[in-house]
């Protein structure tokens, strides 16, 4: 009766638990972004941003980035307003809960006539114009590509992104190749940070190290420009991740590999206890207790006795077929 008693205590105690984290898991979502002038690039502060049909709105700080929280699972339309700006609308915005949805926002400016402007744009078309805004902004031939199509592909790092980039190929999924020119003809920036080369033997940047869930953006300039470093002829990449910490990231892979030549075949050599391939050690390497316990002692013994000490380790320097 008493185990009864106990289990129906655990399971309401339980039930409870569960309505609890459903509660509080509801009405976690957030938008967040920035907003900039469509002709300079530059970013808005102050800029009014709204949830339409609700009390929600915030304002832009001074870096031009705005945050609304408190929102609940579903689609919502943003209203964005700016003095001298014309009035932008925003709709199809998903928002989901505990996740961070971003959505960067370009305006345009208003014309001399007095008569209000609203411009409407859909939550993908403007991920989409946000880069496009850069890239004609920008004093620079180049090519890239939009958070909106990284969230559509299923690539898990940056390398894999960089193959849908025009004029870019990849080698390696990692290593890029840009107009024909190999990797040490390139440059690669992290928010406008230049990257150090991955590798030893050659300059070069490793871009699968990069989780696709934290890129933004990726532009590739193909001409110099007074911005840009002048140590590249074919491109210089330019990564721009996500604002942190809109959401926590984390990510577990694991690969598998083999080799044709010695995979599933026959070969030779010595065998080897589980324990090496785990690197805890195995008492097997150990001196024999009959060893001389000092160098010393090993050293003025007779020639035989050497000889006999060195008889009583394992003999595996045999070779095996394995």
């Amino acid at each position: 009766m008493k185990s009864q008693l106990t289990l129906k205590k655990a399971f309401i105690t339980l039930l409870f638990v569960v309505m609890g984290a459903t509660v509080f898991a509801q009405g976690t979502g957030k938008i967040s972004g920035t907003v900039s002038d469509k002709k300079t690039g530059e970013t808005l502060i102050g800029v009014s941003v709204k949830i339409a049909g609700t009390t929600k709105a915030v304002g832009t700080d001074v870096e031009g980035r705005y945050v609304i929280g408190g929102l609940a699972a579903g689609k919502y339309t943003l209203e964005v307003s700016y003095i001298s700006y014309a009035k932008k609308n925003i709709t199809d915005i998903e928002v989901k809960d505990g996740v961070a949805t971003s959505v960067n926002v370009i305006l345009e400016e208003a014309s001399a006539t007095l008569n209000q402007v609203v411009i409407t744009a859909s939550f993908k078309q403007e991920s989409v114009n946000t880069l496009y805004a850069s890239q004609k902004n920008s004093a620079s031939i180049s090519d890239g590509i939009s958070a909106d199509v990284i969230r559509k592909s299923p690539d898990r790092n940056t390398g894999e992104i960089l193959k849908r980039v025009s004029g870019t190929s990849v080698q390696d999924n990692k290593f890029i190749v840009v107009r024909g020119l190999s990797d040490r003809y390139n440059n690669a920036m992290l928010n406008n940070a230049p990257l150090p080369s991955t590798e030893a033997d050659r300059k070069t940047f490793s871009f699968d190290v990069i989780p696709s869930a934290m890129v933004d953006n990726i532009v590739i300039s193909k001409t110099a420009t007074p911005d840009l470093p002048g140590d590249f002829a074919g491109g210089a990449i330019q990564v721009k991740t996500k604002d942190f910490p809109d959401k926590r990231v984390f990510e577990l892979g694991y690969g598998v590999s083999y080799n044709t030549i010695s995979t599933f075949n026959d070969f030779y050599g010595n065998s080897r206890p589980v324990e090496d391939y785990t690197t805890f050690g195995t008492a097997k390497y150990e001196l024999p207790s009959s060893f001389p316990s000092t160098r010393e002692k090993f050293v003025n013994s007779s020639p035989t006795a050497q000889a006999e000490f060195s008889k009583r380790f394992n003999n595996t320097w045999g070779i095996k077929n394995l």
